[in-house]
C-alpha cells in the first residue's frame, strides 16, 4: 500500500556527542535522505568538522553548552520544515524502505504521534522496544516481537518517527529531563493530548547501544547519575510525591554499604553505579541543583 508520502517528507535529526567513531556509519545511514540535521552537544573530538565532510547535505548545529538530550532535539526540531521527523541516535542504522515502512503506518494511522520501528542489536537479538508506561506492572519481561502494528505507552527513543504536528501540539521534550525518560514523558504526554504511539515490527533499526561515545568509568558515572536523577522526577511526576520519597530514601539506605561491600570485591562499574545513584538521591533529598558533568554527557 502506498502511502503517498516519501522520504523527501522526513528530517531526519540526530544529537552527537564526542561521537566520531560511528559517523562513518552515520554517514551511509544518512545518505537516501535529502533532509537531514545533526545537533552536536558541544563535542570536544571534531565531531562538528568530521559531519560536515562526511556527510555534506546535512545541516549541522554546534551548541556551545550541553544543556541535555531533550534540549537539542527540541532546538533542531524547530528548524524542520516537513511534516515528519526521524529522531535517531548515531549507533542506529535503519535502511530507506524501513522509514518508508515507518511513514506509510503514519498514513494509516493519522491519529499517531509516534510511531517506532521494532529495534535489533543483530540479525537475531531483538532489543526491547515497546512496553507499558515505566510504573505500570509488565508481565512480558522477554522482548517478544509482535507481528502486527501495536500500541503502547512507550517506544524506544533511539529511533521515532515523529508526527511534527502533534510534537508542537505537545511543546516538545520536556527539557527538566536532562538525559534518560525524556521518551517515556514524551510518550506519556502524546497519549494525554490524543495521539498514538505505535511500534511497526515490520520496520527495522540496528541499534548497538552505548556507542555514541567512548566509554570511560566518568561517563559510566554522569550517565548513572542522570538515569537515577530522571527517574526520580518521572516517578514524582507520574506515580506522586510519597512513591518518589521512598524511591529516594531506598537509594540513599543501599548506596553507601553497596559502595563498600563492591568496593572490596574489586568491582569498579558497581561501585561507579551505585556512587552515581546514591549521589543523585542525596542531591534529591537536599534539594541540590548538582549536574554532574555537564558537556560531559552522551546517551544511549
Amino acid at each position: 500500500m502506498s502511502s503517498g508520502l516519501s522520504l523527501n517528507d522526513v528530517t531526519v535529526v540526530c544529537v552527537t556527542y564526542n561521537s566520531t567513531a560511528v559517523l562513518e556509519m552515520m554517514a551511509s545511514t544518512l545518505a537516501p535522505f535529502r533532509n537531514v540535521t545533526l545537533i552536536d552537544n558541544a563535542s570536544s573530538d571534531g565531531t562538528t568538522a568530521l559531519a560536515s565532510r562526511l556527510i555534506p547535505h546535512a545541516k549541522v548545529i554546534s551548541r556551545s553548552f550541553n544543556a541535555g538530550f531533550g534540549s537539542a532535539n527540541n532546538q533542531a526540531m524547530a528548524t524542520v520544515q516537513t511534516p515528519f521527523a526521524l529522531l535517531l541516535n548515531p549507533d542506529c542504522v535503519i535502511a530507506a524502505d524501513d522509514v518508508q515502512r515507518l511513514l506509510n503506518c503514519m498514513q494509516r494511522f493519522p491519529r499517531a504521534g509516534v510511531v517506532g520501528p521494532q529495534n535489533w542489536r543483530s540479525e537475531k537479538v531483538p532489543q526491547i522496544s515497546h512496553r507499558k508506561a515505566f510504573f505500570k506492572p509488565d508481565k512480558c519481561n522477554a522482548c517478544t516481537v509482535p507481528d502486527q502494528v501495536v500500541s503502547a505507552e512507550w517506544i524506544h527513543g533511539c529511533c521515532q518517527l515523529i508526527r511534527m504536528s502533534a510534537f508542537r501540539d505537545i511543546g516538545g521534550f520536556d527539557e527538566t529531563f536532562f538525559l534518560y525518560y525524556e521518551d517515556d514523558d514524551l510518550c506519556l504526554r502524546m497519549a494525554k493530548a490524543g495521539h498514538q504511539c505505535l511500534l511497526e515490527p515490520a520496520a527495522r533499526n540496528f541499534h548497538k547501544g552505548g556507542a555514541s561515545s567512548i566509554p570511560s568509568l566518568r561517563t559510566d558515572f554522569i550517565k548513572r547519575f542522570h538515569y537515577a536523577r530522571s527517574r526520580q522526577i518521572a516517578i514524582r511526576r507520574y506515580v506522586g510525591s510519597a512513591a518518589a520519597r521512598w524511591h529516594m530514601t531506598k537509594l540513599l539506605v543501599a548506596a553507601v554499604p553497596a559502595v563498600l561491600i563492591y568496593s572490596l570485591l574489586l568491582r569498579r562499574r558497581d561501585v561507579v553505579k551505585w556512587a552515581a545513584w546514591g549521589y543523585a538521591a542525596l542531591a534529591s533529598a537536599l534539594n541540590l541543583n548538582v549536574m554532574p558533568g555537564r558537556g560531559k554527557i552522551i546517551f544511549d
